[in-house]
């Protein structure tokens, strides 16, 4: 009996961290909000963290020196905040194109998001879920809204 006890809870903590919190577009206004009000001009990385924490996760720029890290709760407080200098060129999207690429995620089935990160290759990923539970991953090019590439986990 115990070994089967054991078992379920090792199950359980193996699988927690494999569900990822989905956010609302909603959601990731109020934090793209919190986070220029921060200072942040250039967003690297959105993240809704796993399920049962009202943890996001939020980098990017601030005063084109600075790289920091933010763990906010969903109503735009701070937990925790991480900076550090950081050398070469600021890079990542405004305010304003982060929502631009929500927004097409959004046209292409998103109705739920996990990330949305940026890559110093000039890539974006968005990953959340369509309106039937599904996982759905897109990737753009800094500069177009059109899809590169669109992946769905149909789990049918």
């Amino acid at each position: 009996m115990k070994t089967i006890i054991a078992l379920a809870l090792a199950g359980g903590m193996i699988s927690a961290p494999a569900a990822m919190a989905m956010g609302s577009f909603d959601d990731a206004e109020r934090i793209l909000k919190a986070g220029s009000d921060y200072g942040i001009t250039q967003f690297r990385s959105l993240e809704f963290e796993y399920e049962g924490y009202d943890d996001i996760e939020l980098e990017g720029w601030v005063d084109n020196d600075w790289y920091v890290e933010l763990d906010m709760n969903d109503d735009g407080s701070i937990e925790r905040e991480q900076r550090r200098k950081h050398g070469g060129e600021p890079s990542g999207l405004t305010a304003e194109e982060v929502r631009n690429y929500l927004k097409a995620a959004q046209a292409e089935g998103m109705d739920r998001l996990e990330e949305l990160k940026v890559s110093s290759r000039g890539y974006i990923e968005v990953e959340g879920n369509d309106p039937s539970g599904q996982e759905l991953e897109i990737d753009f090019r800094v500069g177009d809204l059109t899809p590169v590439r669109i992946e769905r986990d149909d789990q049918n």
